[in-house]
């Protein structure tokens, strides 16, 4: 592959797999200056849910935008819904109104310093949209271009697509994984620990540790990002149940 973006969507066509998928896009990306990856996959049924994969961000970060739901106070994926146009996070105060919420949302994420980044919606068949934010880290904004800017949007918009072709029927592994095992799965999406799991599901420490190896081998993954994805992909995660309405992935 010669790092084109014609080449890209040409290997892209090929990958029937959510895990490649996302790893032939983190190298696009990357090769671009892009350090922090989110990708927002969106309820037909309750657009307000998503199940976010992400990649490239502090876990402290992670860990304290799910516990604080902090989804619902993120003006940027907001406003990213309403727009054509991709557009820098900084500079989502001068594109919109701003609750108090929001702008506060906004205080916590520029103490977290990760840098500036790049907001955009992409689209799907039966309104499967989402949102994705590419991060370049620290420092200082980068010049982009407009036709840099639409080659990463082109990029993105090409992975999702094909990511909804691969996704549109559910996979052998949905009858392969018991409801409990199913039900795990889905909380792992929400960003909760195994303790925390067990916790709300009544179950002991041990079964949960358990029960979590055993997805993981019927998964094929060894970390809880990936088996999200997997998840994902295969249609086994339910965006539609309010038990399973995932706010932040882990992060490897």
């Amino acid at each position: 592959m010669d790092g084109s973006l014609a080449s890209f969507a040409a290997s892209v066509a090929g990958i029937d797999d959510s895990r490649h998928l996302w790893r032939a896009a983190r190298a696009f990306l990357r090769a671009r200056g892009v350090v922090r990856m989110s990708y927002h996959h969106q309820s037909v049924v309750t657009p307000e849910s998503a199940v976010v994969v992400a990649e490239g961000f502090p876990k402290d970060w992670v860990r304290h935008y799910v516990e604080h739901e902090l989804s619902l106070a993120d003006p940027i994926t907001a406003l990213a819904a309403k727009r054509s146009q991709p557009f820098f996070w900084s500079d989502v105060d001068m594109l919109t109104t701003l609750t108090g919420t929001e702008a506060a949302f906004l205080c916590e994420l520029e103490t977290a310093e990760l840098g500036d980044g790049l907001a955009m919606q992409v689209y799907g068949p039966n309104m499967r949209s989402a949102y994705v934010g590419l991060g370049f880290g620290p420092g200082l904004r980068p010049d982009l271009a407009p036709a840099g800017v639409f080659e990463l949007k082109a990029a993105v918009q090409i992975a999702h697509l094909r990511f909804c072709e691969i996704t549109e029927h559910r996979t052998a592994l949905e009858r392969d994984l018991s409801p409990r095992e199913e039900e795990i799965l889905g909380w792992i999406a929400r960003g909760k620990s195994n303790g925390v799991i067990a916790s709300i599901l009544g179950l002991s420490r041990h079964t949960v540790d358990t029960l979590v190896r055993r997805l993981f081998d019927k998964l094929g993954v060894a970390d809880r990002t990936t088996a999200v994805i997997r998840g994902l992909g295969a249609g086994v995660i339910d965006l539609s149940g309010p038990a399973r309405v995932a706010r932040m992935g882990d992060m490897p």
